[in-house]
């Protein structure tokens, strides 16, 4: 027997609801998924899918979940490098 597999399609209006109790800006939330101002305009506007991996980002940032093995930078400012 094989299991049927499904495609996620995250919802734009959990993505601002995520963004707004994580208290960022625009700018700070495509920063802390680690995607592009674009993107993440077109996942909120429902242009772009939001995929399952960035559905868990979420979760996990939400949760304080750290990682595996590896090192976390600050994030940097425009223009610093």
């Amino acid at each position: 027997m094989t299991a049927e597999i499904h495609r996620y399609h995250g919802d734009p209006v959990a993505l601002r609801e995520w963004q707004e109790r994580m208290g960022f800006t625009f700018d700070t939330a495509a920063r802390a998924l680690d995607i592009g101002r674009t993107t993440y305009a077109e996942m909120l506007s429902g242009e772009s899918r939001i995929d399952l991996r960035t559905a868990l980002a979420c979760r996990a940032i939400e949760q304080g979940t750290v990682p595996f093995r590896g090192v976390v930078k600050p994030l940097e400012s425009k223009g610093k490098k």
